[in-house]
């Protein structure tokens, strides 16, 4: 049944949790990059063991090693960081430097692994005991896990504890993306799918100023820890999803949320004679597995998968590595997320004007031609290095908030969650591996990274060509609807 029908499309009742999980994308977006902050990069100097060429009047140079006599050197083992040019991160918190520089891709990586597991768990969980305890639950693991890691005493504990901030508020983010797109009726999904991803956005370009406002590391993580707590004020307006109750068989809660949202919308509660009023009247719902046994969604789900995980890897690649780039950290941050708001608004133009698949493709086709100029950019261009940097970023946002839209509108109702999940899950294989670009370029060549992030990019674009266009298209429900797609 179509429950907009009863409800409404989109109104007060769809509003206020649309507005929740806006605002919670916003502090998910602090607490996920903040990362970029808290391990920013603090010039260094070596002080032990000493040498003639290594007193405490030397400039920061970001020593390894130190002249030990007859043309040797030696390892550092301490350092002196400049803390006073820049902020007291955990690279200086923990000597994050040198042989240990890639633990700080190690951290960024950890997040994204709990964001991968979480995807994965908290989908099955929130299809088995519904969406608003599971969203609770997860909104309670991010808080204490955010609130422990205020009390890190070695980057160990730190590590794993970001594994944990992940694990929590990716489930609530995900499920409550799900939830939003079950209660909003068809003629707003696509607005709605994408308009709640601008919280991201904001979230990106103000977590700017609360980094440069707090500079030591332990106060930016206690105020992003803090930002979580007020929403336990609010999940009193968080209904459980009209859907999820129907394939339950919970029909009594169902005409009660039915009433309730009829009457928050103003809108006449009246019974839909489509509704099933026996639980044996219910659809079985339809499995991964079940999907690929079907040729043409099983070729399908394996190109989603692979475009999914070129666009996670490349976002964020390009996301997290803003301290790389030459100028301003912060200043290149907030640029980085301000572009992502025309991003979206060209998004939303392409699809309603070009189609999903044409906007897709050209998102990754210019972000293929800006990442392929990078290789022929001269490193003493500092601000072109940074403009390609952007138009990269800016593409790869674009059609990283389309596939959300996308998949859905590719894959058939029974298993849209299923497709959903899985897409999105192996896109965090793509999120883990993105920190260590960098490190990537220093152990092979500086070339190297553009080079893989053009082919990832031009793969990928050409698999969209082979895909179908959903544009005007009525969502697919059965397997053989999802099969058929396109075909015609």
């Amino acid at each position: 049944m179509d429950f907009s029908e009863v409800v409404g499309s989109f109104g007060r009742w769809q509003l206020r949790v649309f507005l929740f999980f806006a605002f919670f994308n916003v502090v998910g977006m602090w607490q996920n990059f903040s990362i970029v902050f808290l391990a920013a990069n603090v010039p260094f100097r070596c002080v032990q063991p000493p040498s003639p060429h290594n007193s405490t009047s030397s400039s920061f140079g970001d020593q390894c090693e130190v002249a030990a006599g007859n043309n040797s050197s030696t390892p550092c083992t301490q350092w002196e960081y400049d803390i006073l040019q820049t902020s007291q991160t955990i690279v200086s918190e923990w000597d994050l430097v040198c042989d240990r520089e890639w633990l700080v891709s190690l951290a960024k990586s950890s997040y994204m692994l709990g964001f991968l597991l979480s995807v994965v768990v908290f989908g099955q969980i929130s299809d088995c005991i519904g969406r608003y305890p599971t969203i609770l639950m997860c909104y309670v693991i991010t808080c204490v896990s955010m609130l422990l890691s205020l009390l890190s005493n070695s980057f160990v504990m730190f590590a794993v504890l970001r594994f944990f901030h992940a694990f929590g508020r990716a489930g609530a983010s995900t499920v409550g993306y799900v939830l939003i797109m079950e209660m909003v009726g068809p003629a707003h999904q696509a607005e709605v799918g994408i308009a709640v991803q601008l919280g991201w956005s904001v979230g990106f370009v103000t977590l700017v100023a609360v980094a440069w406002s707090f500079r030591h590391w332990f106060w930016l993580q206690l105020v992003i820890s803090i930002s979580f707590l007020p929403f336990a004020l609010f999940f009193g307006i968080i209904p459980e999803s009209p859907r999820w109750l129907l394939t339950q068989g919970k029909l009594a809660k169902l005409e009660r949320l039915l009433r309730r949202a009829s009457a928050i919308n103003k809108r006449e509660a009246k019974e839909d004679s489509r509704m099933p009023k026996k639980k044996d009247e219910m659809k079985k719902t339809a499995t991964l597995l079940e999907v690929l046994k079907m040729p043409t969604m099983r070729i399908r789900t394996v190109y989603m998968i692979y475009i999914w995980f070129v666009n996670a890897f490349m976002y964020y690649a390009l996301s997290y590595n803003t301290n790389d780039l030459a100028g301003s950290p912060y200043l290149n941050f907030f640029v980085a997320g301000f572009i992502e708001f025309p991003s979206y608004a060209l998004v939303f133009w392409g699809i309603k004007k070009w189609g999903r698949r044409s906007t897709l493709l050209s998102c990754m086709m210019a972000g293929a031609v800006s990442s392929a100029a990078l290789l022929f950019v001269p490193s003493n261009l500092p601000w072109l290095i940074n403009t390609f940097a952007m138009v990269g970023k800016f593409c790869f946002t674009g059609s990283f908030g389309l596939l959300y839209l996308y998949t859905t509108e590719v894959f058939p109702t029974g298993v849209r969650n299923a497709t959903l999940g899985s897409c999105s899950m192996c896109a965090r294989v793509g999120s883990i591996l993105a920190p260590f670009l960098r490190d990537l370029g220093k152990a092979t060549h500086s070339i190297v990274p553009n080079m893989l992030c053009t082919v990832f990019a031009l793969t990928s674009g050409a698999l969209t060509l082979l895909l179908p266009e959903t544009r005007g298209l009525d969502l697919p429900d059965t397997l053989q609807e999802g099969e058929d797609l396109g075909k015609s």
